[in-house]
């Protein structure tokens, strides 16, 4: 039994609200963009939480979770269906696989705080469960490769809380976020000292650290454009597949000759450099002649040990970046002795890629640029690499397999995120959209559409300096939380 506006709840009235948190906890990201339900989705999903017993918050933590995932990430289907030419029931049974496993995160935290720390003081408690929160999200960031998709820290972005990402990143986001569910509860609990206590730290601490700018402009603005070629991903490994992409983005190219920096996106040629490298070199010194330095995605080939690799060439100095963070499924496959029969039920052209190495640094238009590519953008620990020697970002990638569902607008938001987070500029250009240009505040000041073919111009201007999330990581925030479980585990000592 729990106590929510006065009224007992019990069974699966509390496991429905928790469903009700767990989809309205969706909407604080993008496309929707109401930042301000985060705080309210968990406080309501707490305090269902509070008084349940372990079997029933198991239940509750799980309905949270399967509506979060469910609702968050059911692009996964359409990316199976459509792009990797699965059977329907295929489809199915992986994406639901994969939320009913998404899923057991809040569940067994939900559990776990009932289980052990359920008797604890309300305030000790709701302290906990933040913290539990934030280590699994940065569990569920790692584990098995990691999912670091719709971390509820992403939804202060576009939040007067913005600057606290530059200090405490993506972790120490989200640890502010349930910090403020807490608050809600004790005031629904009427335990308005308690509350008011932690809502003036958290106050005083925002006013401490918001005015602060960890970074400087370094060097002069560099004019950039992306090509946008907006090729569907079925028709690239059309027969005439290389010649019809080779065509599209060299034609659009011409509108931004002269920009110091020109970029096409992942993947954008379906073949291997050495397969078509006479023609991109020539077209690159054509473009060098009116000052442009073209960057492309495409793939690499190691004829040593046969290795196929996701990279990213600076033509002019022939200097590679292989993505580091491959896609479970979809760039390889995990396990492949044992799971063989999927990748014959999967149709994903190139979905034998090896991992690259190394720190993502490529000197280009006079600059240090950190490269990524696609997914690779939501691993924070892997953008750090290039830091503090990138003066800006630069990431590629391929959102034609997400088609028009919410994943190619949650994506650009992850963009957005790192920017603001290491304090950098970046590149953003993607085969079907979203392409964006974004300053080093998380701001997009140019974009293209989605399922548009666009040259998208601009200027970035790269920084210098370190923010504290770029130098420390999640580690202030991993430490914090802990010392957030220290009341509730001492309360429990004293009973």
């Amino acid at each position: 039994m729990l106590w929510l506006a006065g009224r007992p709840l019990t069974g699966w009235s509390a496991t429905g609200l928790s469903v009700l948190a767990g989809a309205v906890l969706v909407l604080a990201f993008a496309p929707f963009d109401l930042h301000l339900l985060a705080p309210l989705a968990l406080a309501l999903w707490f305090a269902v939480l509070r008084g349940a017993t372990p079997r029933a918050a198991l239940r509750h933590g799980y309905a949270f979770g399967l509506a979060f995932f469910g609702f968050g990430v059911t692009w996964i289907f359409n990316s199976l269906l459509i792009f990797g030419d699965a059977p329907w029931l295929v489809a199915t049974l992986v994406t639901l696989l994969f939320v009913l496993c998404l899923a057991l995160y809040p569940a067994l935290l939900a559990w776990s705080l009932t289980r052990y720390l359920g008797p604890a003081p309300l305030a000790s408690w709701l302290l906990a469960l933040v913290a539990g929160f934030v280590i699994l999200e940065l569990l569920r960031g790692w584990l098995f490769s990691g999912f670091p998709w719709l971390l509820v820290g992403h939804v202060l972005l576009d939040s007067p809380a913005r600057g606290w990402l530059p200090v405490v990143g993506e972790a120490g986001g989200a640890l502010l976020v349930g910090l403020l569910a807490a608050v809600l509860v004790l005031a629904a609990a009427r335990r308005f000292s308690a509350g008011a206590l932690l809502l003036a730290a958290l106050l005083a601490a925002s006013a401490a650290v918001l005015p602060w700018r960890w970074v400087e402009p370094a060097g002069p603005s560099l004019s950039v454009g992306i090509v946008q070629g907006n090729i569907e991903q079925a028709r690239k490994w059309e027969e005439d597949g290389v010649r019809h992409a080779m065509s599209r983005y060299t034609g659009m190219s011409q509108e931004a000759a002269g920009v110091d920096l020109l970029v096409w996106p992942e993947t954008a040629i379906p073949a291997f450099y050495f397969e078509v490298d006479s023609e991109l070199e020539q077209f690159s010194a054509t473009m060098e002649e009116a000052g442009t330095e073209l960057v492309i995605g495409i793939f690499d080939y190691d004829p040593v040990d046969r290795s196929m690799y996701n990279s990213i060439r600076h033509i002019p100095s022939a200097a590679t970046y292989d993505k580091r963070q491959l896609v479970p499924f979809g760039e390889y496959l995990p396990l492949r002795d044992r799971l063989a029969w999927l990748d014959r039920l999967l149709d994903i052209p190139m979905s034998d890629l090896s991992a690259g190495t190394g720190s993502g640094r490529v000197e280009m238009a006079g600059q240090v640029a950190g490269l990524s590519i696609c997914y690779e953008a939501a691993y924070a620990r892997r953008i750090r690499t290039a830091l503090p020697e990138a003066g800006f970002l630069l990431n590629v990638s391929n959102d034609a397999w997400f088609g028009a569902t919410l994943a190619p607008h949650q994506h650009l938001q992850i963009a957005r995120v790192r920017s603001l987070e290491m304090g950098r500029p970046m590149i953003r250009s993607t085969n079907t959209g979203i392409s964006a240009l974004i300053d080093a505040e998380g701001r997009v000041t140019a974009q293209a559409g989605l399922f548009t073919s666009e040259v998208l111009r601009g200027e970035i201007q790269p920084q210098q300096g370190h923010t504290p999330a770029a130098r420390f990581g999640p580690w202030p925030a991993v430490l914090l939380a802990l010392l957030l479980l220290l009341p509730a585990l001492r309360s429990l000592r004293r009973a």
